[in-house]
């Protein structure tokens, strides 16, 4: 097995590694992505369930299939989490909004000169 420069760790961490850049700390993504799948999942039992119930009376087997059928019709909902960005991508963004707030003087300087264009 080839020993790899720390230089090639380096790179290799910037490929690999990734970061969530949604706009919410971590801890709220691991709490939001749970909910949300549960939230997800909850809608389609509640849905099943209402066209269940809609049925009552006696067991007819015709009711049952349009039932089914109808449940089967209707899509179900989907959740899907954005994908977290590279760490590469991150930190350049990072350097390339520290690099324009150095050319507008700090900060404070680039707020004022962006509320003032608006």
């Amino acid at each position: 097995m080839v020993r790899k420069t720390p230089q090639e760790k380096k790179r290799l961490s910037y490929t690999k590694d990734r970061r969530n850049c949604y706009g919410e700390s971590p801890h709220g993504a691991r709490r939001s992505i749970p909910l949300n799948k549960a939230l997800r999942n909850r809608a389609n039992r509640r849905y099943q369930d209402q066209q269940l119930s809609g049925l009552g009376g006696e067991p007819d087997e015709q009711r049952y299939d349009e039932a089914e059928s109808r449940m089967r019709h209707r899509a179900p909902k989907r959740w899907n989490k954005y994908p977290d960005a590279p760490l590469l991508q991150v930190v350049q963004g990072r350097l390339e909004d520290r690099a324009r707030m150095d050319a507008c003087g700090g900060r404070r300087a680039r707020l004022k000169k962006e509320k003032e264009s608006n």
